[in-house]
């Protein structure tokens, strides 16, 4: 065994001991001593062992210039490259030219990366890709303390969950894998395909100003403030939205309003449930209010319901029955034969009210009934008049513009 000349760092670090080389020639390079290593190399520092094809030392600055099928080793982490350099002063390793770092808990592939042995630090950038359990990272860099299982990614973020089948981006995440949390900001989004029964994809986009994911326990989502929500049937603005993939339904708080169809709803909370990706109940608690658009002949009208409680249940993707509890009013309009024929005003403690083909067929009024029917000579002109306390048709329903459908149609074409 060859062992090479002490070489003493400035922090008092043991040196870097020569296992085996096939050869070793002693040159100067730059006018600074060295020793190159060729064949089967193999070295250790304390518990680090490296391995390579060939390898240059300088032997004033210690470091150590490694070249073919590079192998770094660190209790359990593993590092390999074509090319890296090995610093025994900093106690680092550096990987050149494709690197990857596999420590039984997460895989780091990048174009180049460094690990710091005493601080069980690594560092990757160019082409980040991570994986670890159902999920996969994509990012410009990211930096990685096997300590605390923390991650921080950043730069063009891109986070695969294999699971739920939903992509998340945004510029920066920070990700604790052993507490399975993570959070991205930066204009986070998310993105998540499904496909319709007549085989379509749909996709759900959701936008925040922060989302946090909890993998482990009652699984969920939370985008957090100016949350936006797009679907093919559903919108919706809240301040605060949180996402049960195992219950199949979204949370929505402060401020929330959903839209389906010609439909506004709001309240003071809104529980929105599906069933296999399709819309089942939409739950408002506290001040319910539901609007719709009626254009017809020319005439813009709203139907209005207004109570504490609201519950819309949905069949096939159709508004099946609408029941309001407590202070429970609605305002229908009516027409005869395509013709406007004025409206009913109802009100109650408890309004039912059954649809077929998105049509109110029968309305049911419990306890406390009052009634007004105001014929058509005298609504035309004064519809403003009769709408309910509390009214507003809002003009900011959120959609899918431009620039979303080119980040939707980039990550379907990166997962592909």
């Amino acid at each position: 065994m060859l062992a090479l000349s002490p070489v003493l760092s400035a922090q008092g670090h043991k040196n870097v001991f020569l296992e085996h080389a096939d050869s070793l020639v002693g040159k100067i390079i730059n006018g600074q001593e060295a020793r190159e290593l060729i064949g089967n190399v193999r070295m250790t520092q304390d518990q680090v062992r490296v391995t390579c094809d060939s390898a240059t030392q300088f032997l004033q600055s210690g470091k150590v210039f490694l070249a073919g099928n590079v192998v770094v080793k660190d209790d359990s982490v593993t590092m390999r490259a074509p090319r890296g350099i090995y610093d025994p002063n900093l106690r680092k390793a550096e990987g050149r030219n494709g690197v990857s770092l596999d420590d039984g808990r997460v895989l780091l592939v990048a174009r180049e990366g460094e690990y710091y042995v005493s601080e069980r630090r690594a560092f990757f950038r160019k082409d980040v890709l991570v994986r670890e359990k159902n999920s996969t990272i994509l990012s410009d860099s990211l930096t990685y303390y096997r300590t605390e299982t923390r991650s921080v990614a950043q730069g063009n973020v891109r986070v695969r969950d294999s699971a739920e089948d939903l992509v998340i981006t945004g510029s920066r995440l920070e990700n604790w894998s052993a507490r399975d949390f993570s959070r991205m900001t930066g204009k986070p989004a998310l993105i998540q395909f499904d496909t319709t029964a007549d085989g379509q994809i749909d996709t759900l986009l959701v936008r925040s100003h922060v989302m946090e994911s909890y993998r482990s326990g009652s699984r969920k989502m939370i985008a957090i403030d100016s949350v936006r929500i797009v679907r093919s049937d559903l919108s919706a603005l809240a301040g605060l939205a949180t996402f049960y993939p195992d219950g199949d339904s979204i949370i929505l708080r402060t401020e929330p309003v959903v839209w389906y169809e010609d439909t506004q709803v709001n309240g003071d909370s809104i529980d929105v449930y599906l069933r296999k990706q399709q819309l089942e109940l939409v739950d408002v608690e506290g001040n319910a209010f539901a609007v719709s658009r009626i254009d017809t002949l020319g005439l813009t009208r709203f139907d209005q319901l207004a109570g504490d409680v609201m519950q819309m249940f949905f069949v096939a993707k159709k508004l099946d029955k609408v029941t309001l509890d407590r202070r429970a009013t609605s305002v229908y309009h009516l027409f005869e034969d395509s013709l406007a024929n004025g409206l009913n005003r109802t009100s109650g403690d408890r309004i039912v009210m059954e649809f077929d083909s998105g049509k109110v067929e029968t309305i049911t009024v419990i306890g406390g009934v009052e009634g007004e029917y105001v014929p058509e000579n005298i609504l035309k002109g004064n519809e403003a008049s009769y709408q309910l306390p509390g009214f507003l048709w809002r003009d900011d329903r959120p959609s899918i513009k431009s620039p979303d459908r080119v980040e939707i149609k980039s990550v379907a074409a990166e997962w592909e």
